[in-house]
């Protein structure tokens, strides 16, 4: 892009042909014309030899030249109505004999006669047509380049059943979206020529397969969870036949018995004999405020659930009195599934305040098709130096 950084002395190309011989001489009543303007610049040469010569010197340079009949091809006309003459943008054949276009004006070290300009404007406009030539073969190869990869892209999408379009927007018998390692490519059968036509077709085949499959184990889902439901419901209607309160037994018959409440008094039930342990309370905010009251300047801290953080995880280690506790629990409830859980609890209004660690059992066990669930507080577990657990560590950082 020198021609664009350094202005340079206009010299004629003797490759392309100009304007040609000088034609004879006519008279010039008789010569039809068109006034155009020309555009061109001045170099600081340029500036000096148009002051020199009486011009303005000025950078920007724009006159008015009449142009014949016979070189009307030299010459641009816009939507506007505006004639110019044909000198930008330029055309200039590069280092790597290939034609590149220029948005600027032509620079001259001297103000160009008519002469000159046309012979720049005939220049410029048989390297414009080869300007246009090159664009329209580069486009042609770029094109080609495109199809075979598309191609090759439906060849494979063809070839592996396994492969699946993009389900939103969902494939049709004419437009679909494949992906690739270079983003969706989108295949349209009445567009596309060979291999790739059949893209379309074959992925609404597979999506519409696969919607069939969904909706048949859907079916099954369902099937499954009214078979699950019928037999809860019929241990309940036989567990509050025969536990049941007369008042439950009245409201199961006029069927407005929540199920919930079914399940709390069974819990209770299967539960009773861990009676002796104390269920686990969310008073978290509670227990960290009564903590932080001992410390000095907290005297008259109040915190509320809103102020507390909590992070809860399955306990990696449990100490003998802990595991003592699960021994128990499976004891007393065969088949019972006991985890112990940890939950640390911080106070977001200080970061550096002491944490809050509780130890919990979380105890699940199944009568029949219903799952209960209850967890209990695990007492005198918390060492008097809380270890640092990993999400201790990263809230500190």
């Amino acid at each position: 892009m020198d021609a664009i950084a350094h202005a340079a002395t206009r010299r004629l190309d003797s490759s392309l042909h100009g304007v040609g011989a000088p034609a004879p001489v006519i008279p010039v009543e008789s010569v039809r014309t068109l006034s155009v303007t020309a555009d061109y610049r001045l170099s600081e040469v340029g500036r000096k030899a148009s002051l020199l010569n009486g011009g303005n010197g000025r950078a920007e340079q724009r006159v008015k030249v009449a142009v014949p009949l016979a070189r009307l091809h030299l010459v641009h006309v816009d939507a506007n109505g505006m004639a110019r003459l044909k000198l930008r943008p330029q055309f200039k054949m590069s280092a790597d004999h290939r034609v590149i276009k220029i948005k600027l004006a032509p620079v001259y070290d001297h103000p160009p006669t008519i002469d000159e300009l046309f012979q720049d404007a005939a220049r410029n406009h048989e390297l414009e047509r080869a300007y246009h030539a090159q664009r329209t073969t580069a486009q042609a190869a770029k094109r080609e380049t495109l199809d075979e990869w598309r191609n090759q892209v439906a060849l494979e999408f063809l070839g592996d059943p396994n492969r699946r379009a993009v389900v939103y927007p969902p494939p049709s018998k004419r437009r679909c979206q494949v992906m690739t390692d270079r983003g969706p490519v989108h295949f349209d059968a009445k567009r596309d020529m060979g291999v790739a036509r059949q893209v379309p077709l074959e992925a609404f085949r597979r999506f519409d397969n696969d919607v069939r499959i969904s909706h048949g184990r859907g079916a099954d889902q369902r099937s499954r969870n009214l078979a699950r439901h019928a037999q809860r419901q019929q241990m309940m209607h036989e567990w509050i036949g025969v536990h049941g309160s007369h008042d439950q037994r009245e409201r199961l018959s006029a069927g407005v018995l929540p199920f919930e409440e079914f399940v709390d008094a069974l819990t209770e039930i299967t539960f009773r004999p861990l009676s002796h342990l104390a269920p686990y309370q969310t008073d978290g905010a509670a227990k960290m405020q009564e903590q932080l009251r001992q410390l000095p300047g907290h005297a008259n801290v109040v915190v509320t659930p809103n102020d507390l953080s909590v992070v809860t995880r399955l306990l990696p280690t449990a100490t003998a009195t802990q595991w003592s506790l699960v021994n128990e629990i499976r004891s007393i409830i065969p088949g019972a599934q006991v985890q112990l859980r940890e939950r640390s609890l911080a106070w977001t209004r200080d970061a550096h305040a002491p944490r809050l660690r509780v130890i919990s059992a979380l105890v699940t066990t199944r009568v029949g098709p219903v799952l209960l669930r209850r967890e209990f507080h695990v007492p005198d577990s918390a060492p008097d130096v809380p270890a640092r657990t990993q999400e201790d560590e990263l809230m500190k950082a």
